[in-house]
């Protein structure tokens, strides 16, 4: 007995529109999750690598404050560094150590100096004598006094404690206060020459 097929075509043909529909429904469905799927994976990566610039960038001002902190201690040790090699200069036993220190032996609690000068010429060797003669020195200062005296004995001072060799004194003004009053004087002495140094 042949099969007698019930079901009209239509609705196969309907069920397979369905079918297809569905698997279509289905594969939309999978592309717009995919799509949501990857831009939350790049939404946090974004997230992850902006956290990471920040982290950069912050350590990287660190390094520059850092580096802005090293460059002013080593300007200060060489600050330093240049005022001992100064200092030392002024303890050591050099020409204005020389003159320096017999100087502050002279100076007492009523004399100060308004200003210093020191200076050294070298004297070029003549012809023929190979031997240099010592350099020739000066030292010069200007201060204020609370009289003649103390300028005079400051004078003496300077001949006896070693520096001058002739101090050539020069009194000054006398400049009125409201106190007191002081005077101005100036000395300009040549240095003796200390046998056997150089220029």
């Amino acid at each position: 007995m042949p099969d007698v097929d019930l079901i009209p075509a239509s609705w196969r043909a309907e069920q397979r529109m369905r079918r297809h529909l569905k698997g279509g429904a289905i594969a939309i469905a999978g592309v717009v999750l995919a799509i949501l799927g990857g831009r939350i994976w790049l939404e946090l990566s974004l997230r992850t690598e902006q956290a990471a610039v920040q982290q950069i960038q912050g350590a990287r001002r660190d390094g520059e404050r850092e580096a802005a902190r090293l460059a002013d201690l080593q300007s200060r040790v060489a600050e330093n560094h240049r005022q001992q090699t100064l200092i030392a200069s002024l303890r050591g036993t050099g020409p204005l150590a020389q003159a320096l220190l017999p100087l502050d032996r002279a100076l007492d609690d009523n004399i100060w100096f308004d200003e210093l000068h020191y200076a050294r010429q070298a004297i070029l060797p003549q012809p023929g004598n190979p031997a240099l003669p010592p350099a020739e020195a000066s030292l010069s200062l200007r201060g204020k006094a609370p009289d003649a005296a103390a300028i005079g004995r400051f004078a003496d001072a300077l001949v006896a404690q070693g520096p001058c060799s002739k101090p050539q004194l020069v009194p000054g003004a006398v400049k009125r206060y409201t106190r007191f009053e002081l005077v101005e004087f100036s000395v300009n002495c040549p240095l003796k020459a200390k046998t056997g140094d150089g220029p």
